[in-house]
């Protein structure tokens, strides 16, 4: 399926997607704490069983089992060597439950470790993690690719940025919120689709954490902002831990669906079931859908941002103020770098605060044999010390490229004169926001 083949798909039609996986196959017989891609590749009529039925209750698109298929997680199970094995047989199973009468998305979800500084990965370790297994996904035949249940922002940024290095297939994006409608690293859910939109997704949206009465609510704040297709994908309400250890939710079937209208007006145009949810979630839920008329889009906002994982700038306003951290302008700041010292960075950091600065701007010494380097340490160092929003005055490709490809949301970049032509397609293709160098003069 082309991208433009996905958007006229979501344009005309309420797009239905299965229910839950893992808590339905253990329901079947899978066993706590082993690996689930192995037991269902070891076990394949149970999950084309439940797929069939997702079908037959009106999901359009499926699921493969690939949740955790990535080699970090399946390094776990000492099963690392198999990411490419494990992800083509799932797809070709989901394919085989589809039979052509609903399409079948790769699923790719967390790794499970961090990114520095709180974990120990870098930005491209994950990318290249993500790319391995997206690269199987496409190559078994998945029609479309999700990236679901993200908690992490720049998490989710690596594996969207993997997914569009490896394949053109659609890609559909969920995070996850909680009561307070923050993800556990807080980004609430408009800077979640300003930065996914604006990076390529196809369609971004929530699935698991929240009901659908408040993943109502959240998608009502993204809808303003909206360019692409939202996707509600919430849990059969809240969960409840029974006395033999299972887990139940609150809302049966009927309670789950008579929520689709609401989901259809704050903006939804793909609906499925996430935990809690069984095929007769999905068959009342596309019963309910097929009775709607869908609402006029609503207009979208032009207003621009820049966004941190939990902070964002609107940067259309006349008394926007950016500071400009650059090492040619100031002797001590570059002595201190040369040192590998950030004290300096930090007094300025501070003065830029008192100050009232909106958005921090960054510049290297790109004729440095390192600078493409440096500059990831420096945005870390960076943000772990401001919450601003960052961009980036950079004129050398390498140097741009590494900056855009780490920063976790939506950089500012203001190219230098005589900037590499491949500079503006960078922006474009990462989502940063083109500024006027007239910003920080």
């Amino acid at each position: 399926m082309t991208k433009q083949e996905f958007a006229q798909l979501c344009e005309k039609n309420l797009l239905m997607l299965d229910g839950a996986t893992g808590s339905n196959l253990q329901k079947r017989g899978m066993p706590f704490g082993v690996c689930p891609e192995a037991w269902i590749a070891e076990h394949p009529d149970e999950l084309i069983r439940l797929q069939k039925e997702y079908v037959k209750a009106g999901s359009n698109v499926i699921y493969a089992p690939t949740f955790t298929a990535n080699p970090i997680k399946l390094k776990e199970y000492n099963l690392e060597e198999k990411t490419e094995e494990l992800n083509r047989s799932l797809v070709q199973l989901s394919r085989q439950a589809a039979d052509g009468r609903a399409l079948v998305a790769g699923d790719v979800t967390m790794t499970g470790q961090q990114l520095a500084p709180l974990g120990t990965l870098t930005a491209e370790e994950l990318i290249a993690c993500y790319r391995r297994q997206i690269s199987a996904l496409a190559g078994a035949g998945a029609d479309l690719l999700v990236i679901e249940t993200m908690m992490s922002l720049a998490e989710t940024r690596t594996a969207l940025i993997a997914a569009r290095e490896v394949c053109d297939l659609p890609v559909m994006v969920t995070m996850s919120f909680d009561e307070n409608g923050r993800t556990l690293y807080g980004t609430g859910p408009r800077t979640a689709l300003l930065v996914l939109q604006g990076l390529g997704a196809d369609a971004v949206g929530i699935n698991c954490g929240s009901g659908p009465d408040r993943i109502a609510a959240l998608l009502k704040e993204m809808r303003p902002y909206a360019s692409v297709p939202l996707i509600a994908k919430p849990n059969a309400g809240l969960p409840h831990l029974n006395e033999d250890g299972t887990t139940s939710y609150d809302m049966d079937a009927e309670v789950f669906a008579g929520y689709v209208p609401a989901l259809v007006e704050a903006g939804a145009r793909i609906i499925g079931g996430c935990c809690g949810t069984d095929p007769s979630y999905i068959d009342l839920t596309a019963r309910q859908a097929r009775q709607l008329c869908l609402p006029e889009p609503a207009a979208k906002s032009q207003e621009r941002f820049l966004t941190t994982e939990r902070a964002e700038t609107r940067v259309d306003l006349p008394d926007v103020r950016y500071v400009c951290l650059d090492p040619a302008d100031d002797e001590e700041l570059a002595q201190d770098y040369e040192n590998g010292d950030f004290d300096t960075l930090y007094d300025r950091i501070d003065e830029a605060s008192d100050d009232e600065a909106d958005v921090l701007v960054l510049s290297v010494d790109e004729t440095a044999e390192d600078a493409d380097q440096f500059i990831l340490v420096l945005i870390q160092e960076t943000m772990q010390y401001s919450p601003l929003p960052l961009a980036f005055c950079l004129g050398s490709e390498p140097v741009l490229r590494a900056a855009l490809r780490s920063y976790p949301g939506i950089a500012g970049v203001i190219l230098k004169d005589g900037a590499d032509l491949e500079c503006a397609g960078l922006c474009a293709f990462y989502g940063a926001v083109l500024l006027d160098k007239k910003t920080i003069n």
